[in-house]
């Protein structure tokens, strides 16, 4: 029977989720960001599909060849998962899983349903990264610390706290594990670069920029500051980003983060 975990009991898959490359899901395991679990066995589970939230997507981790989501999976999203989506206008269901392991398992489970797939890229640091020069007298570099947080002074503070409630619990959750940087132009937050997950000495990046400041580099430099606070403080930067998305690529290959690992995505529409 699939079964809802309780935070508390988060911990019963660990022996599965300790394995996964994707920080993101040892992130919400290990109860740092928001998520939520579903288990093929409430006890013993070898099977689980993880909600995370940052992301708005799922990850599927464990035995493949689990009856209980070979047989009731589907279903089970139908009536309980997929509900909730609704409610939260997402009208994708999007899940991820390592290469090679649960892609026949997905089309047996969905074989009902019209489902796409890709890949997705993961850029680590290896080595020493470039430190380059981004300087622009139009912009200022701060970082995303309590008082400027907490001030609320800018002018669109609110795509800040929201970008940063979209990975954590709250601000000061944020705060206590993470760290960021923003390009400031004219009282405002132009582009932002921070800590979306974090798993012990690991933080997977997450970098926007309005869509007006675009290709002017200042995703660039919030990238780059904040790949040298990691650096400094020993932390490993790491960076999940789609092909397609070709800027984001290129920032992460220009401060120094080369290639690690990919692992594949289904889709469908609910």
């Amino acid at each position: 029977m699939i079964t809802e975990l309780n935070k508390k009991d988060f911990y019963k898959i660990r022996h599965i989720t300790d394995k996964c490359k994707n920080i993101e899901v040892r992130a919400v395991i290990q109860g740092n960001n928001p998520g939520t679990v579903y288990v093929d066995h409430p006890t013993e589970p070898t099977a689980a599909l993880i909600w995370i939230q940052g992301q708005q997507s799922f990850q599927l981790v464990g035995d493949p060849q689990s009856k209980t989501f070979l047989e009731s999976l589907e279903g089970y999203m139908s009536t309980n998962i997929e509900p909730k989506l609704k409610e939260q206008d997402i009208n994708w269901v999007e899940i991820g899983v390592e290469m090679n392991t649960w892609d026949k398992t997905i089309q047996s489970i969905f074989n009902n349903r019209k489902l796409s797939n890709d890949i997705q890229h993961v850029f680590c640091l290896k080595g020493k990264s470039k430190s380059i020069e981004t300087q622009d007298n139009k912009i200022t570099i701060r970082k995303m610390d309590i008082d400027l947080l907490k001030s609320r002074q800018l002018e669109n503070h609110s795509f800040l706290e929201k970008k940063i409630l979209c990975f954590w619990d709250s601000i000061d959750s944020f705060l206590q594990q993470g760290f960021g940087y923003i390009a400031e132009y004219n009282n405002s937050v132009v582009s932002l670069c921070f800590s979306a997950f974090v798993i012990d000495q690991t933080h997977a990046i997450d970098v926007e920029t309005l869509e007006m400041y675009r290709r002017s580099n200042y995703g660039t430099a919030v990238a780059n500051a904040f790949v040298q606070e990691c650096i400094r403080r020993g932390i490993h930067p790491y960076w999940d980003c789609s092909p397609e998305n070709t800027g984001s690529i290129r920032i992460a290959k220009s401060i120094g983060m080369s290639p690690d690992f990919d692992y594949q995505i289904f889709w469908c529409s609910i």
